[in-house]
């Protein structure tokens, strides 16, 4: 059993050395100054007052919602929970998050959202603007990650859709999936709005959380 719990211990540091992945170089450039003149078409441009625009941001929030019920199964039992939104403090997105789980930054980039319970159950959650960085290289860079995990062999493809993120806006779901004798290691990349996310879960067999990480993990969406 100890060797058991290294070999895992040892999965997670892989892939988390492994996690990184390729983006587009952003162009830069010198900002021109700003220099306004007036025409006969700039006269008629409507300034919309500091209020109105907060009114909208109010109204955004507010389509978003603070609550939201999130349902899941847990060893083959249906369990529903309120989800609460919250905003990731590192990166440019926000997720529904059931009680019992806590979400903070892992490091640039990358956040975890762990059960407090035992924080070794959790999901790295990576979010990238398509403007700067590749589906397919995103994609690429999971399965070859899995890849090493599971030493060399062909990582397991997900082939169930019930078990890839599911909902609105939400397309290219791919996913690939490791068992281990205590545990699984599940890795998903899909798009959503402008945002490529990728999905790693720890789980293990005492708790069989894979399906409330991934309910969770649908509800992600930027900033609003």
């Amino acid at each position: 059993m100890k060797k058991t719990w290294l070999l895992f211990a040892l999965l997670t540091l892989v892939i988390s050395m492994l996690a990184a992945c390729n983006s587009k170089d952003e162009s830069t450039s010198k900002d021109e100054p700003n220099t306004q003149v007036e025409t006969e078409e700039t006269k008629d441009v409507k300034v919309i007052p500091e209020e109105d625009e907060n009114e909208q941001e109010q109204q955004v929030t507010e389509e978003r919602g603070t609550d939201k019920i999130l349902t899941y199964l847990v060893n083959g039992e249906v369990k529903e929970d309120t989800a609460k939104l919250t905003e990731s403090d590192e990166q440019n997105y926000s997720i529904y998050k059931v009680d019992g789980f806590s979400l903070t930054g892992e490091e640039p980039n990358k956040d975890s959202l762990f059960l407090e319970e035992n924080s070794a159950v959790f999901m790295r959650i990576e979010t990238i603007s398509k403007d700067e960085a590749s589906y397919e290289i995103i994609a690429n860079n999971m399965k070859e990650t899995m890849a090493a995990v599971t030493f060399g062999k062909e990582p397991l493809q997900i082939g169930d859709k019930e078990k890839l993120p599911q909902g609105e806006g939400i397309s290219n779901q791919i996913g690939y999936e490791m068992t281990a004798e205590i545990g699984t290691v599940t890795g998903i990349v899909f798009e959503k709005e402008n945002l490529i996310v990728r999905l790693t879960i720890f789980d293990r067999n005492a708790y069989n959380l894979t399906d409330a990480f991934l309910k969770m993990g649908e509800t992600i969406a930027e900033k609003q």
